[in-house]
C-alpha cells in the first residue's frame, strides 16, 4: 500500500511539471537517440563491406606486403621479432610474382592493380589510371556495354589500349560508342577497346569505389613507364572454394622463392572478413562511446532538476515526514522520479532512433544503416543506470531532511 502510494505521489509531482519534465528527459532522449543512430550507421557501413566481400566469391586469396597477424598473436621469447606491419608498409611485391602465379595449380586468376596520374590531353586535365590484367575482368566481370576487355596478348606487348567506364565514356566522347576510337594521354594515343556499363558507386566518402570514372590500361604499359615497380596488393583465386587451402600453399611456396616469409601475407576471404570487422566493429564502438557522453550530459541534467525538486518540496517534505512517513519512503520516492525521468526519455529516444535509422536511407541513399539490437539493449540500460546514479544524491538528501526544520522552511 505505500509503494503504491510513493508511485502516485512520484507520477503526480513529476506530471504537476510536465514542461519541466519533458526538458529534463530531453538530455536522455538525444543520448539514445544519437547512440541508436551512430550504431545503425556503423553497422550498416559494416554490412555493406562485408557484403561486396563475400560478393567477390569465398574462393579469393589476397596477398599483402609485411607480416600481419590476425587474431591472437602467440607468444614469443623474444619481443624483437616481427609482429606486424602489412597495410601501411612498403611493398616489395612486383608483377613478376603475379606472372609467377598465373597457371599454377588450384590457381585460375591472378592479378594486381597499379593506380597511375596522368595528362588527359582533350580536357586537359590530370586523371587517376588504372593499370590492370585480363585476370582483372575475370575475377571482378564487370559489366560491358561496347567492345571487350584487355587480353593477355595486349598485356604482353604493353599496348596502348584501354577499357573505360561509362562516366569517363561520356565526358571524353559525349556517351556514344567509343570503341575504335583513339584519346591521348600525356600526348600519347591510346585506343578504346571497350567501355563499361554504368554502376551504381560503392562505399562513400574518400573511400568510394567508382568504377564508371576508371580509365584501364594494361598494367605492364603503366609499370613501364612507372618510377616505383611494385604493386600493393597480389588477388588470387582459387578453382573453387574447396582449393582455397592448396591455393594458399602453392601462393606461399612460389613467393617464397624471390620473398622472405615477412615480407608478405596471404589472407583468405574469412582472413579479410576478420579484420574489417575487427576495424569497422572498433569504428563503430567508439561512435556509440561518444554519443554515450551526451547520455551522462543528459543524466547531470536531471541530477540538477532533483536537488532543484528537493529545495523546492522540503516543506512537502516535512509534513510526510510528520505524518510518519520513513527515510526509506522519501528516498525511494524521489529515486523512483529520477529513474521515471530516465526510463520515459530512454523509450522515447530508442523509438525516434529506429525511426530514423529506418528513415536516413530513404533521404540519404549513399548512407546504409542496420539496427544493432545489442547497443539497443545497451543504451537502454546504460539510461536506467544513469538515472539510478544521478538520482541517489538528491533522494539521499530529501531523505535526511529533519522533519521539525522541513516544516519551518518556507
Amino acid at each position: 500500500m505505500r509503494i503504491r502510494e510513493t508511485f502516485r505521489s512520484s507520477f503526480k509531482s513529476l506530471f504537476h511539471n510536465k514542461l519541466r519534465s519533458f526538458l529534463t528527459m530531453l538530455g536522455i532522449i538525444i543520448g539514445i537517440f544519437s547512440v541508436i543512430m551512430l550504431t545503425s550507421i556503423g553497422e550498416g557501413v559494416k554490412h555493406q563491406v562485408t557484403s561486396q566481400v563475400e560478393s567477390l566469391g569465398a574462393n579469393l586469396l589476397y596477398v599483402f606486403p609485411g607480416k600481419i597477424e590476425i587474431g591472437p598473436q602467440k607468444a614469443v621469447e623474444s619481443k624483437l621479432g616481427v609482429r606486424s606491419g602489412g597495410f601501411g608498409q612498403k611493398s616489395t611485391l612486383t608483377y613478376d610474382d603475379v606472372l609467377a602465379l598465373k597457371n599454377k595449380k588450384h590457381i585460375a586468376a591472378a592479378t594486381a592493380m597499379y593506380g597511375g596520374i596522368d595528362w588527359l590531353d582533350k580536357m586537359r586535365i590530370y586523371v587517376s589510371t588504372t593499370g590492370v590484367d585480363e585476370d582483372f575482368f575475370k575475377i571482378n566481370q564487370p559489366d560491358l556495354r561496347w567492345g571487350r576487355f584487355i587480353s593477355k596478348k595486349e598485356r604482353e606487348n604493353k599496348k596502348r589500349v584501354a577499357v573505360i567506364g561509362h562516366q569517363a565514356n561520356k565526358e571524353i566522347f559525349g556517351g556514344k560508342n567509343s570503341v575504335g576510337r583513339f584519346f591521348k594521354l600525356n600526348g600519347k594515343e591510346y585506343k578504346v577497346v571497350g567501355v563499361l556499363s554504368y554502376k551504381k558507386p560503392e562505399n562513400m566518402g574518400p573511400h568510394e569505389e567508382n568504377i564508371n570514372v576508371k580509365i584501364f590500361l594494361p598494367i605492364t604499359e603503366i609499370i613501364d613507364r612507372a618510377e616505383d615497380k611494385h604493386v600493393s596488393q597480389i588477388i588470387a583465386q582459387a578453382n573453387s572454394a574447396k582449393e582455397v587451402k592448396p591455393a594458399e600453399n602453392i601462393i606461399r611456396k612460389t613467393l617464397l622463392k624471390s620473398h622472405k616469409a615477412v615480407e608478405f601475407t596471404v589472407l583468405k576471404q574469412q582472413d579479410m572478413l576478420t579484420v574489417i570487422n575487427k576495424i569497422l566493429g572498433i569504428l563503430t564502438a567508439g561512435l556509440g562511446g561518444i554519443a554515450a557522453i551526451s547520455l551522462l550530459v543528459g543524466g547531470i541534467g536531471i541530477m540538477n532538476i532533483m536537488l532543484v525538486s528537493v529545495a523546492e518540496r522540503t516543506r512537502e517534505i516535512g509534513v510526510r515526514k510528520a505524518i510518519g512517513a520513513s527515510r526509506r519512503d522519501i528516498l525511494v520516492q524521489f529515486l523512483i522520479e529520477a529513474i521515471f525521468l530516465s526510463i520515459i526519455g530512454g523509450i522515447i529516444g530508442t523509438l525516434a532512433g529506429i525511426g530514423g535509422a529506418r528513415m536516413l536511407p530513404s533521404i540519404f541513399p549513399a548512407i546504409q544503416t542496420a539496427l544493432s539490437v545489442p547497443a539497443v539493449i545497451i543504451a537502454l540500460l546504460f539510461a536506467l543506470l544513469v538515472g539510478v546514479f544521478f538520482g541517489v544524491y538528491p533522494a539521499t538528501k530529501a531523505a535526511k531532511l529533519d522533519p521539525i526544520e522541513a516544516l519551518r522552511n518556507e
